[in-house]
């Protein structure tokens, strides 16, 4: 992993909120879609969703992004 990769990394995890961390992704990576950043994050993180659990009007990849995300940021506190 590159050094810029490993900074990114970081300061997703360091960020507050999935909120803020989605911005990081935003600004310091080429991925702009929803299906691209769960993709990124699948690749940097060694995470993965079990079972979506979603409404009849929601979109799972919106619902898995911000899970996975929230995970991420919520990892620093344990």
């Amino acid at each position: 992993m590159d050094t810029g990769k490993d900074a990114i990394k970081t300061m997703i995890g360091f960020a507050e909120t999935w909120e803020d961390a989605d911005k990081i992704i935003t600004e310091f990576t080429p991925c702009h879609t929803t299906p691209e950043k769960l993709s990124y994050l699948y690749g940097m993180f060694d995470v993965s969703i079990l079972a979506g659990c979603d409404g009849p009007d929601s979109d799972p990849t919106e619902t898995d992004y911000r899970a996975v995300l929230s995970a991420i940021v919520n990892m620093k506190w344990r």
